[in-house]
């Protein structure tokens, strides 16, 4: 139950009365009462969440509806006042027709006329596809700018902010995809912290936060290239694929973050910093590999590694 809490709480998102920070706290502090027995809270917090989230997908839903019908409706005005205005100007095309027609009936004044009020109608409608695509485009850079955020805070881990397992699977793919079309070389390190139950049970969650944060401080570091793609994999697990990166160098990487976390101790308030190591799995992707099949290799190496000891890279 506690673990399911913790889980839900990772991948709420913002409503309109949490943010994901505060539903994510509210939920750890929910598994922690779990663990003691105390679940009298958990149903009706869980159920109002879930009418807050749903809320929050049919308003956005409703927004963008709204936005639909605004663009429709300028069309369909669009094409109504074209239409008034293409009858006003085949009238007075008519007319600058029968005076050409006849000659001795020609008349300065009337011409002049006839073609101001055909460079008065074409004048006021350019003004009006001006006005219209001005607030069409508002409206569209308002809900491209909402969408960017929305895709932004679904790819992202809120705690650590790396990428998540989501977007870390598609990168996957692409770095596949993209491999059997260059033959470039790609690694794929695959970390977690030792010992981390532990380390929670032992100083709380909002120690095991700070953990978390901090080795992704790390990895961000030393996996710095724009073509490094860090992600937390869930729990305490993060991933890192670095492309155009052999095996060697992938291992010279590997040590280096294992050695930096190693040498850097978590800091806790009113207390002795706390000492942390990983275990790194590292492989380098095969020709026509799949993408599923190359995780799993690297899982086993990470497997491997704290099989063995902890504290060290397999690769």
């Amino acid at each position: 139950m506690a673990t399911l809490l913790t889980l839900l709480g990772e991948y709420a998102f913002e409503t309109h009365r949490r943010t994901r920070t505060e539903t994510r706290n509210a939920f750890l502090q929910l598994s922690q009462r779990a663990e003691t027995g105390e679940l009298t809270e958990i149903v009706p917090f869980v159920q109002q969440q879930r009418r807050d989230e749903q809320q929050f997908v049919e308003g956005h839903l409703n927004d963008l509806r709204d936005l639909v019908w605004n663009l429709l409706g300028a069309i369909a005005k669009i094409a109504q006042e074209e239409s008034d205005e293409d009858a006003s100007l085949r009238q007075q095309i008519q007319k600058l027709s029968l005076q050409t027609q006849r000659p001795e009936a020609l008349d300065i004044h009337t011409l002049r006329h006839t073609l101001q009020s055909i460079t008065q109608v074409l004048e006021q409608r350019e003004q009006r596809h001006r006005q219209t695509l001005q607030q069409l485009q508002g409206q569209l850079h308002h809900l491209m700018r909402e969408l960017a955020q929305a895709r932004r805070e679904s790819t992202t881990d809120p705690l650590t902010g790396l990428y998540n397992r989501r977007a870390f699977e598609e990168c996957l793919h692409h770095t596949v995809g993209l491999n059997r079309i260059f033959n470039y070389p790609a690694t794929m390190m695959l970390l977690d912290i030792d010992h981390f139950k532990h380390l929670n049970d032992t100083f709380g969650h909002a120690t095991g936060d700070e953990a978390l944060k901090h080795v992704a401080e790390h990895i961000v570091r030393v996996c710095k290239r724009k073509s490094d793609f860090a992600a937390r994999y869930g729990g305490e697990e993060f991933v890192v694929i670095m492309r155009e990166t052999t095996l060697r160098d992938a291992q010279k990487i590997a040590h280096q973050l294992a050695e930096q976390i190693r040498r850097s101790p978590l800091p806790v308030p009113h207390g002795e910093p706390i000492r942390m190591t990983v275990s790194i799995g590292v492989s380098e992707l095969q020709p026509n590999e799949e993408a599923d099949a190359w995780f799993r290799r690297t899982d086993a190496l990470l497997y491997q590694a704290k099989q063995t000891g902890r504290d060290r890279v397999v690769a």
